[in-house]
């Protein structure tokens, strides 16, 4: 067997070992380097307990033998070659399952509580061990998404958008468990199937079936605002009373020519949509202009944007996760794709402490969870749900979430190896 020349070196402290050149067989694959490298750290400390490690060779995951890879990456077997190592991260395991009446269809999660909509008219609130606080009932149809959006001591502000052409914005306050409509946000013609709370806290924005896109205050008041009525569209009958204070938008953007899927704040002043016209936009919010078209072959059904990695992942119905550079003149350029889904991508999230990971939700029923140095292929699938998924969120201690038509919220706890998160 031919024999390369490697040189192994980690940012993890813990498992640091001699800076030299070691002969390895060519066709050696993970576990024979991972045996290496716990051997290395057995000879330098005898108590050295036996750790799983995965190995990235110019910033890419191996998961081909050694010279396979090398052959692929078109790097040469007669230098030494640099392979850094990490600590395997281990596959999550479901720890909670929580259930609603109806489809699941938006999840968002703090350090505390776990916020979720659903078809069934509801949000609800649960404690991260996953016992059920409360039900936000007040819409007349599905509940397409939920979003926190500030919480000042025990009351926090959280939305929910529907079906019903309306975002309400509720106050609850989690000693005395009481959730109160605050305000009734009306503008849209079409389902609010996305709404999304800038980095303060004092705006959110909105995206709906009716093409548009409209920020709002998130700051209660108890002044009502007058609605303005367009002469030519039916106005549906309220059925019941109002909850909450009319509240009309700070401002509409219009450019998209088909519904708003999903939408997001990059920061304060700029704010990114992903549509079914094929393109994701990105906005000013100062003056609702719109600085960057991202075009695709394809209808997009969700984005999130990493501030660590500084890119946008994007879930089209062509079943790929591209990743995208929200801030190129070029609005056509796909710095990398994610390929193992079998149906629509719904859902994508990237991690809030790992620049490199993200997880992803689908119309197959499977989870995936991804590390954008190994493209080819999902660190882990999590099959958990008996049908589609429509939802995945992370909290900052990593624990993944993800809803769906089997009318189960599941939460997966899962050991990040959180070395290299800033690398």
């Amino acid at each position: 067997m031919s024999q390369l020349q490697a040189r192994f070196f980690t940012e993890d402290k813990r498992y640091v070992v001699d800076d030299v050149p070691f002969s390895i067989p060519a066709g050696a694959e993970v576990k024979d380097l991972s045996s290496v490298i716990n051997k290395l750290l057995e000879a330098k400390n005898a108590s050295h307990s036996k750790v799983e490690f995965d190995f990235l060779v110019r910033g890419q995951f191996l998961r081909t033998p050694l010279s396979s890879h090398m052959e692929t990456e078109g790097i040469s077997t007669e230098e030494v070659v640099e392979i850094q190592y990490v600590e395997r991260i281990t596959a999550p395991e479901p720890e909670e399952c929580m259930m609603h009446d109806d489809w699941i269809s938006a999840i968002d999660a703090d350090a505390e509580w776990i916020l979720t909509g659903s078809y069934d008219k509801t949000a609800r609130i649960w404690s991260a061990e996953g016992k059920p606080v409360t039900t936000v009932a007040g819409h007349t149809d599905v509940v397409k998404d939920v979003a926190w959006v500030k919480r000042d001591g025990l009351t926090s502000l959280l939305l929910t958008a529907s079906l019903d052409q309306t975002v309400l914005l509720w106050e609850w306050n989690s000693e005395r468990n009481k959730v109160k409509a605050r305000h009734c946000c009306r503008g849209h013609t079409g389902s609010v199937d996305t709404v999304s709370t800038d980095p303060t806290g004092s705006k959110f924005c909105s995206g709906s079936w009716d093409k548009m896109l409209k920020i709002w205050s998130a700051v209660p008041t108890d002044e009502t605002d007058e609605e303005e009525e367009p002469g030519d569209r039916p106005r549906k009958k309220q059925k019941t009373q109002q909850l909450g204070l009319t509240r009309t938008p700070l401002m509409t953007l219009s450019g998209h020519n088909e519904a708003v899927s999903s939408v997001l704040w990059s920061d304060s002043e700029e704010m990114c949509s992903a549509s079914w016209d094929h393109t994701i936009r990105v906005w000013d919010v100062e003056t609702g202009g719109m600085k960057t078209t991202l075009t695709g072959s394809k209808v997009f059904n969700c984005i999130s944007y990493s501030p660590l990695c500084r890119r946008l992942a994007s879930g089209s119905t062509d079943r790929h996760i591209r990743l995208w550079d929200p801030r190129t003149k070029d609005g056509s350029l796909v710095t990398l794709s994610l390929t193992s889904h079998t149906g629509w991508v719904t859902a994508v999230k990237w991690a809030p402490s790992h620049e490199h990971q993200l997880v992803s939700g689908s119309l197959d029923n499977i989870v995936k969870l991804w590390d954008t140095r190994s493209c080819k292929a999902p660190l882990y699938d999590l099959a958990a749900h008996e049908d589609k998924v429509f939802c995945v969120d992370w909290t900052e201690s990593g624990l993944m979430l993800s809803g769906g038509a089997d009318n189960k919220l599941y939460t997966y706890r899962y050991s990040a190896c959180q070395t290299d998160a800033g690398a």
